[in-house]
């Protein structure tokens, strides 16, 4: 009689299917599966369709973060540019307690692992998986650029009284506008979700990536996830209070946000996802609204972390001693201003500071070729971490911006 009473009697099979969470895990492991049974050709087809999808979601990504933006700036009664400064100021210095925490890291954990450096590493991982074809989609505009142009909007419409006709009618129109939008993603692309992550991750299973930054990178590839997982739980329990199970909780909220990530390797094209999941930790829409799509492109914990740790290891690797904390600062500096300009397409972060590592850490060619490699290899992960630091982000300053 106890088993009757612990296991229902009737599973909801078909409302079990509809979960997303366990349809892109079920995604990665198909894909998994069956990527060596695959021709070539079937790949591409699959792949190709994955990346039409994120090409047209890309595409209208400014339009999403434009009225997102305006729409939280327009529900704000007061305090907009304090929490816009406030929103800025937390990201530098987020992104530089990361950094920092990683050189101090990787100066005490480095040490301890053995490496062997392969001067044909990056030449192993080439792709001949390819797009069959693309729409080529004009870049109308940058996120960035509508980033600026909907925090510009909302402080300006501010400036008019609370009555303002003008104003009344700008704040209706971008209500009308996030509501369609949200209509569009959630009935259209989060259901789609699933097939996308289903080619992206067939292409990274014919590749083998996975597989070989183990083989070539296993040790500290496995030393950055612990890093990774440690800071963000660090993160979620700041955010909690200090109450476990409260952590625990917000994490498992944002699970499928950094699932999301992992497969998209885009904070911006995942952002959908992370304000829903967001939204339902914060419980506060207007708020969540206004610093996920701020934060998505340039508050991006999981590279501050990883690209630290890869960036020492390959100092190391050839002989270049590492900084100390002084000559360390201005990088970190220089770094996190660098992330400002990232518009959140993968592998956007690791190009933007190769020019910081080459000035600030005396990189040559071979060694930023070398990073950028193995960035790209476990950028799937950094994403997801990019993602999830945004949910503890955005639940930290929300306690913050009350309070103040």
């Amino acid at each position: 009689m106890w088993i009757i009473k612990v296991f229902p009697r009737k599973i909801d099979y078909l409302g079990l299917l509809k979960n997303i969470p366990l349809q892109l895990v079920l995604s990665i492991i198909f894909s998994m599966l069956i990527a060596d049974k695959l021709s070539l050709n079937t790949v591409r087809f699959f792949y190709t369709i994955s990346f039409c999808f994120i090409e047209i979601l890309l595409f209208v990504l400014p339009v999403i973060v434009f009225s997102f933006i305006l729409r939280a700036l327009l529900g704000l009664k007061n305090g907009s540019i304090l929490l816009l400064l406030l929103i800025f100021i937390g990201v530098t210095f987020s992104n530089c307690i990361a950094l920092t925490t990683s050189y101090f890291f990787s100066k005490t954990f480095l040490p301890f692992i053995g490496l062997q450096f392969s001067p044909n590493f990056a030449a192993k991982l080439s792709s001949d998986v390819t797009t069959l074809f693309t729409f080529g989609l004009p870049n109308i505009i940058r996120t960035e650029q509508a980033l600026l142009a909907g925090i510009a909007s909302g402080i300006s419409l501010n400036l008019f009284k609370e009555g303002n006709l003008f104003k009344a009618m700008l704040k209706n129109k971008s209500i009308w506008l996030s509501d369609k939008i949200s209509l569009v993603l959630t009935n259209i692309f989060i259901p789609l979700l699933p097939f996308y992550v289903f080619g992206f991750c067939l292409k990274l299973s014919h590749d083998k990536a996975l597989a070989h930054l183990f083989q070539q990178y296993g040790k500290v590839f496995l030393l950055s996830l612990f890093l990774l997982a440690v800071y963000l739980f660090c993160m979620y329990l700041i955010a909690s209070k200090g109450n476990f199970r409260k952590a625990f909780y917000y994490i498992k909220i944002m699970l499928p946000a950094g699932l999301a990530g992992f497969c998209t390797m885009s904070s911006a094209a995942t952002m959908p996802v992370t304000l829903r999941c967001a939204e339902a930790a914060t419980k506060n829409k207007n708020f969540t609204d206004l610093v996920i799509p701020s934060t998505a492109n340039i508050h991006m914990l999981g590279d501050d972390l990883t690209i630290i740790v890869m960036a020492m290891t390959l100092m190391s690797v050839f002989g270049i001693s590492w900084p100390d904390f002084i000559t360390f600062l201005p990088f970190a500096f220089a770094f996190s201003v660098a992330k400002l300009s990232c518009v959140g397409i993968p592998g956007a972060s690791v190009f933007v500071v190769l020019p910081i590592l080459q000035t600030y850490l005396n990189f040559s060619p071979e060694m930023l070729s070398i990073l950028t490699t193995i960035y790209v290899l476990q950028d799937p992960f950094g994403t997801a971490s990019n993602v999830m630091g945004n949910g503890s982000f955005t639940l930290i300053l929300d306690r913050i911006y009350n309070k103040s």
